[in-house]
């Protein structure tokens, strides 16, 4: 009776153990007492949660397959772009600074007193970032003289020719598209904006010996000599352009100059 009876627990317990999943045997089979290498195995599967307690159906089901996890080969972000590079390629590009030089020179003239009253100008100067130049100036007709002699606006600038003399004046040039403000009188001022580029000289028909100049430039980048002839562009972006120097009664001299980072120097000789 007593060997019928162990036959018997033997043959109950072999279909227990039979059940079990191969690398993962059910935690509550007989076989795997605390310490040994099942609990091991048991131990390097993912953090799962809290077991629930075994019923007859978690005893005869096989549990799933542990999860394998997979080694990386290397840092998340270099297996695949992250959402916070993702959105780096849509922020806006900084501006790039423009290098920027100065122009500077002197002019010879013949007769030297000239080289006093020369402008100096860029044909081609850049549209997209010009020099703060006053595009209002005005011409006085002060003690029968044209105040300046010589005076300079660029395309597109208003000038106006105001009389301080105690008696009328005239202001017309024969030059270019050619033009005449009719009498100004005592206190007076008539003004003219300039569209076209060009020099002219500017007459009074009432007093035959007055005399002066107005250039207008195609650019707003332009400088006046001093008494030495000694001139200075400042603040010009980088590039290449043609840069012009007149003076009243010399022919104009073109040439090209190259601005980058620093000072440039451009030397003119002016004559008849």
């Amino acid at each position: 009776m007593k060997r019928l009876l162990t036959l018997l627990a033997f043959v109950s317990v072999g279909p227990v153990v039979s059940l079990g999943c191969e690398g993962e045997p059910p935690v509550m089979a007989p076989e795997n007492p605390p310490g040994t290498a099942s609990e091991v195995a048991v131990a390097s599967a993912p953090p799962s949660s809290e077991p629930a307690p075994a019923t007859a159906a978690s005893m005869t089901a096989c549990p799933p397959p542990p999860c394998t996890p997979v080694a990386s080969a290397g840092p998340a972000s270099s297996a695949a772009p992250s959402a916070a590079e993702g959105s780096s390629a849509a922020l806006p590009v900084p501006p790039v600074s423009i290098p920027r030089g100065n122009i500077v020179g002197a002019v010879t003239t013949k007769p030297a007193v000239l080289q006093s009253q020369t402008i100096v100008y860029l044909e081609d100067g850049p549209k997209e970032d010009v020099p703060s130049h006053l595009q209002t100036i005005t011409i006085a007709n002060r003690q029968m003289n044209f105040i300046p002699y010589v005076a300079v606006a660029a395309v597109g600038g208003k000038v106006v020719f105001a009389n301080e003399d105690p008696f009328p004046h005239n202001v017309f040039s024969p030059d270019n598209e050619k033009f005449n403000m009719g009498n100004i009188p005592q206190n007076g001022a008539h003004f003219r904006v300039f569209k076209n580029p060009g020099a002219y000289s500017l007459l009074c028909n009432l007093h035959p010996g007055m005399l002066g100049y107005l250039v207008v430039t195609p650019s707003t980048w332009f400088a006046r000599t001093d008494a030495k002839g000694k001139f200075e562009m400042k603040h010009v972006p980088s590039g290449t352009y043609k840069i012009t120097a007149w003076a009243p009664r010399q022919t104009p001299v073109t040439q090209s100059v190259t601005v980058a980072n620093g000072d440039i120097t451009v030397n003119f000789d002016l004559h008849r």
